[in-house]
C-alpha cells in the first residue's frame, strides 16, 4: 500500500473520494500512508481529482476501444453499465518495458468480461485480443518479413526429410463461440471454433482461418523435432493426404522446414 495506490483508489472509488473529504485518517490507515503523503493528497482541490479521474476514463476509453474496436462497440451496445464500471474501475499506469500502450489494460477488460460479461462477447474478446497481440508481436513481424522476402520450397519433397516448426507468425485459438458466424460479436453461436492466426507482410497484415481439429493435431506435431515423413505417418490414414496438407500450409508461411 502506499501514496500511488491511495490515489488509485480516490479517483476510482467515490466512496475513496468520500473519505479524503470528510474522514482523511481512515483513507491513511486503509492505504499505510504517511502524514505528509496525506496532506498532499488532502492539500489538492477535490474538484481536481474528478476533473482528473474523468480524463483518465476518457484516455482508457480511446486506448482500449482503439485496440479492441468490435468487442468495446459491441460491449457499449449491450451492456454500457459494465463498459462504464470497466473505465471507472481501472487507472491506467504506465509499464516498464511497455512497447504497446493500452496492451495489458486491453486484457483487463478482457479478463472482466471473462468474469462478468455474457460468454459470446467475452469469447469474441479473447479472439480479438489474440489478434492484436500477434499483429504487434516483433518475432511475428520478423517471420513474416523473412518469408516474404524469400519463400521457402513447399512441396512434399522438400520437407519430407528436414524437421519442420510452426513458423513464428502464426498463432493458434481455441474459442467457445463461432466468431466466423458473421453476428454482432455478443450474439455469436456457442460452438467450439479453432481458429489459425497468420501475420503477414503485406496487405492484409493479419489473417485468420478456421481450422479442423486435424489441422490442429498436424500443427502440434510440427515442433522442430520430427522431419515431415514422421510428422505425416504420425497422423495415421492417408500420410499421402497429410503431406499434401504440410505442403499447402508451409506453402502459406504457416510451416517451415528447419536447417540445421
Amino acid at each position: 500500500m502506499g501514496v500511488h495506490e491511495a490515489l488509485a483508489a480516490v479517483l476510482t472509488c467515490p466512496a475513496s473520494l468520500t473519505a479524503l473529504r470528510e474522514d482523511p485518517e481512515r483513507l491513511r490507515r486503509e492505504h499505510d500512508l504517511t502524514e505528509a503523503e496525506l496532506a498532499m493528497l488532502v492539500g489538492a482541490p477535490h474538484v481536481g481529482y474528478t476533473t482528473t479521474a474523468a480524463r483518465v476514463r476518457s484516455k482508457l476509453g480511446r486506448l482500449v476501444g482503439g485496440l479492441l474496436p468490435a468487442t468495446t462497440a459491441a460491449l457499449r451496445e449491450s451492456d454500457p453499465a459494465l463498459w462504464e464500471t470497466f473505465l471507472t474501475g481501472t487507472v491506467r499506469q504506465a509499464r516498464e518495458g511497455e512497447r504497446i500502450i493500452g496492451l495489458e489494460d486491453a486484457e483487463l477488460l478482457v479478463n472482466l468480461l471473462a468474469e462478468r460479461a455474457a460468454p459470446p462477447l467475452a469469447s469474441y474478446a479473447r479472439f480479438e485480443l489474440a489478434r492484436r497481440r500477434l499483429l504487434h508481436d516483433g518475432a511475428a513481424a520478423g517471420a513474416a518479413r523473412a518469408w516474404a522476402a524469400s519463400p521457402e520450397p513447399a512441396d512434399a519433397a522438400a520437407l519430407r526429410d528436414v524437421p519442420v516448426a510452426v513458423s513464428a507468425a502464426a498463432r493458434v485459438a481455441v474459442l467457445d463461440h463461432d466468431v466466423t458466424s458473421g453476428e454482432p460479436p455478443h450474439r455469436i453461436p456457442a460452438a467450439r471454433t479453432p481458429m489459425l492466426l497468420h501475420r503477414r507482410w503485406g496487405e492484409p497484415p493479419l489473417a485468420a482461418y478456421r481450422v479442423g481439429d486435424g489441422t490442429l493435431a498436424l500443427l502440434a506435431r510440427c515442433n522442430g523435432r520430427h522431419s515431415g515423413r514422421q510428422v505425416a505417418e504420425s497422423m495415421g490414414g492417408d500420410r499421402r493426404a497429410a503431406e499434401d496438407a504440410l505442403s499447402r500450409l508451409a506453402a502459406r508461411g504457416i510451416l517451415h522446414a528447419v536447417r540445421r
